[in-house]
């Protein structure tokens, strides 16, 4: 273990020797591509393990051992971009990290060669879900149930923002340059009823708060959905940090995604949040939210073992939370 030091580079000659080496770890030190020799690793042909976390590479480092190499970690880096042949020959490596970088994009093709991938993480990156992107989806469908795929949330463009790549239709992808937006009207009426916690409905609660309205007949955007509805949603503010969600289904469902995320306070990350309901449900309380915030609340049913409709959009739709100053609730 070398990590947590101040390395800056690593010369070709430094690990040549060490052939018989299975576990290197780099994390934290101040490596970057360029104090990295071109082929610094490529003897090590034994070397099952490789770390290089909170480290400062803009791309994955070049001639990785591919003889025996499993596990490959590389968060906390600066990467924004992934050459195509960038994990060419890995065939043993069963587990790859890229979490918490700025990649956008992934060039197609990039994980072919990854014969025994199980684990791929890929969180905190903005992903940017454009026509570019379209073969992450079909592969991600194509891939059996062994394989654990993580992170791939969409960041940009704004009408994908907090949806998964799976889960997108190819009209959503924007290939042609067409954007399909379908414009729904709801009203956000508020209800006199205090709800309780999460997953709490008791026929009355005692306690009600004076709430005035926020805007209503207020025009919201949503996905563009099937000509068969499978879901429709309707969401109510209930107070100034908690939202009121309700659905109907037209088919029986075993579980639904629920995710909501805070729109407009970062250009590249939002605060996504998820949950699993189960298809018996048909309404949620958002609890904890930021009051006078818009939000985006996204639906997707789901099939027996979690496995997601083929053919199905993400449901959702957009509200915000009452304003601070409009939340004034009285006991009696």
């Amino acid at each position: 273990r070398l990590d947590d030091n101040r390395i800056s580079i690593i010369s070709e000659p430094s690990l040549q020797d060490l052939t018989n080496l299975r576990r290197l770890v780099l994390d934290g030190n101040l490596l970057n591509n360029n104090g990295l020799g071109e082929n610094v690793f490529i003897n090590l042909i034994n070397l099952t393990e490789l770390s290089l976390v909170r480290n400062s590479l803009s791309s994955p480092p070049v001639n990785l051992p591919g003889t025996s190499l499993k596990r490959l970690y590389l968060q906390e880096n600066h990467m924004n971009r992934v050459p195509a042949n960038a994990f060419a020959d890995l065939r043993q490596l069963y587990r790859l990290d890229m979490s918490n970088n700025n990649i956008s994009v992934l060039p197609q093709g990039i994980f072919d060669d990854l014969d025994n991938l199980t684990q791929l993480f890929l969180r905190n990156n903005p992903w940017y879900c454009g026509c570019k992107m379209k073969w992450v989806r079909d592969w991600l469908q194509s891939l059996p149930s062994k394989v654990n795929v993580r992170g791939l949330m969409c960041q940009a463009p704004e009408r994908v923002r907090g949806m998964t790549i799976k889960d997108l239709n190819t009209e959503l992808f924007d290939c042609k340059d067409i954007e399909v937006i379908n414009t729904i009207q709801i009203t956000t009426a508020m209800s006199n009823t205090l709800y309780p916690a999460q997953g709490q409905w008791p026929d009355s609660v005692t306690r009600q708060p004076e709430i005035k309205n926020p805007e209503v007949n207020k025009n919201y955007r949503t996905t563009a959905t099937p000509i068969r509805k499978i879901i429709t949603i309707n969401v109510k503010s209930v107070t100034m940090d908690t939202v009121h969600i309700s659905w109907k289904v037209a088919l029986p469902m075993t579980a639904l995604r629920l995710s909501w995320l805070k729109m407009g306070h970062s250009p590249a990350f939002g605060s996504i949040t998820e949950t699993i309901v189960t298809g018996d449900r048909n309404e949620y309380l958002l609890t904890a939210l930021e009051p006078e915030s818009p939000y985006r609340i996204c639906m997707v049913p789901m099939e027996t073992s979690n496995i997601y409709l083929s053919d199905e959009t993400p449901v959702c739709i957009e509200t915000e939370t009452v304003p601070l100053k409009m939340y004034n609730p009285t006991t009696t």
